[in-house]
């Protein structure tokens, strides 16, 4: 049901972006060209290319130095690391200095690295493949915030309509306007307005990507004491966000709540870039608002892999590649999740998203088995809540999570699964739990081997459930194995039974 291709990469197959922004300069190393890129490096350097474009023209000496210097950096350690290909991109800064091209000149003498300076409509096309990447069904407005720019892209049925690059990043802003918000606020109304396609996405989603908001949803995660404090997958409603970026964006950068966490030069920022969300939210009354971890790298990466790899499930594959590192029995994965079926409902809210979060749970089931037996159950949760995935929200994180906790043979309401709880419904909390007392009876049942499962089924009737098992395997069907049938039979609400099968 779900296919997944596995690739494996050698060390030589490694590859670099490096992306010279307005705000930094960033290099992340990857360690192949996969459908889910593992970064093996990455680091970043606050440089402010773009803080004195809007009042110069050009970018300053004492940047243009700093970025030079950190570029030499960045050439020696790809060196180092032996990387295969470096792709370096420049964005506005670069893009619209006076001095631009002779900054890339002397990068080329200085560092051999020959950058290709996106347009903005180029740029906002690879931070909208980037969301695609991460979440391929997105649909709706992706707003790339950086320093000197801002480009919106519109994706529709997994392909990008429209793109525009506005050149508004939050340092020019501020460099422009200061501290008068209500001219800056007419400003960014009239800006919007102005784009014809934003109102045809009105009831979709808007996703988050650029430093700064993303920044802004980590404060806001934090100051709501979510549960999770992972970005990606994080989401709220417009109602929400409408509230918070308002409030935002008329705090002195210092009064910030949780803002002692960010570079001051992050936090001077956030105002503005809350004050532009906040515009951005009344033109596109968007239905929630998501933040994406993948952006404009990722984007150009999935565009360089072939039709089928881009087809792929990028949470599926991230499951297998970890049962496959980790797992002693990750290719039973398929024959556990069509043993389990019988006993789910056909009528479900969502039973294709269900499914495959099951399916991830079956992927996922024996990652912790190397751990301690009395903290397996919290070693599979960890992995799960925090572990680096995309294309899953926090709530799907927190239904695998139950579910292996319940495998592991761990209670309800230990510390590492209680937080988690207001995060599902607790109809899905039920079916979590139940797909994990499954998949704990089918390990025991068949002790990690596939035969058993092959012949044998599980099947409800209005007031029991029973797993069958053929003759010849009677006496794999001990008290054990009673017990836990009994545990399922409990979550179902049936009696158990375990029938011979002539």
């Amino acid at each position: 049901m779900f296919e997944i291709q596995r690739q494996c990469n050698n060390s030589g197959d490694y590859l670099a972006v490096i992306d010279i922004g307005s705000n930094s300069v960033r290099l992340v190393v990857f360690s192949g060209l996969d459908r889910v890129p593992s970064a093996v490096f990455n680091e970043k350097v606050m440089v402010g290319l773009g803080a004195s474009v809007e009042k110069t023209g050009a970018m300053s000496g004492k940047s243009v130095e700093v970025a030079l210097s950190t570029l030499r950096r960045f050439r020696s350690l790809c060196d180092q690391m032996e990387v295969a290909d470096v792709y370096v991109v420049a964005t506005a800064a670069v893009r619209d200095a006076k001095n631009g091209a002779a900054f890339t000149a002397t990068v080329k003498k200085e560092c051999d690295f020959d950058i290709k300076v996106l347009e903005g409509p180029e740029e906002a096309r690879l931070a909208a493949l980037g969301v695609l990447s991460g979440e391929p069904l997105a649909t709706g407005i992706v707003g790339d915030l950086g320093g000197g720019s801002l480009e919106l892209a519109r994706l529709e049925g997994g392909i990008v309509l429209d793109t525009i690059s506005l050149p508004i990043g939050p340092l020019r802003l501020k460099s422009r306007f200061g501290d008068e918000r209500r001219a800056l606020k007419s400003f960014l109304k009239e800006s919007f307005e102005a784009i014809e396609w934003l109102s045809h996405c009105q009831g979709q989603n808007f996703y988050l990507v650029g430093g700064a908001w993303r920044n802004l949803a980590k404060l806001m995660m934090r100051e709501q004491s979510r549960p999770l404090h992972v970005l990606h997958g994080f989401k709220t409603s417009k109602t929400d966000m409408t509230a918070y970026c308002k409030r935002l964006s008329k705090l002195d950068s210092a009064d910030i709540p949780f803002g002692g966490s960010l570079p001051p030069r992050r936090r001077e920022i956030i105002p503005t870039a809350a004050l532009m969300l906040l515009e951005l939210i009344y033109a596109t009354k968007p239905k929630e608002v998501i933040a994406s971890g993948y952006g404009l790298r990722e984007g150009l990466l999935f565009e360089k892999l072939k039709t089928e790899e881009r087809k792929q499930d990028p949470f599926l594959f991230s499951c297998q590649a970890l049962a496959y590192e980790r797992s002693r029995f990750a290719e039973h994965a398929s024959v556990i999740f069509q043993w389990t079926r019988p006993i789910f409902k056909p009528q479900s809210r969502n039973p294709v998203l269900r499914d495959r979060l099951q399916y991830a749970v079956c992927l996922l089931s024996d990652i912790a088995w190397r751990g301690h037996p009395d903290f397996r159950a919290e070693k599979a949760v960890e992995a799960v809540l925090h572990g680096n995935f995309v294309g899953v929200s926090h709530s799907d994180r927190a239904y695998i999570a139950v579910a292996l906790n319940q495998a592991y043979g761990a209670s309800i309401d230990v510390p590492h699964i209680a937080p988690i709880l207001p995060l599902l419904e607790i109809e899905d909390v039920m079916d979590a739990r139940v797909m994990g007392a499954a998949l704990r009876l089918a390990q025991r049942l068949s002790g990690g081997t596939v035969k058993i499962l092959t012949v044998s089924e599980l099947r409800l009737s209005k007031t029991k459930l029973y797993l069958g098992i053929p003759k010849e395997f009677e006496d794999t069907a001990n008290d054990i194995v009673l017990r836990r049938v009994r545990k399922l039979a409990q979550l179902v609400g049936r009696k158990a039974k375990i029938e011979i099968l002539g």
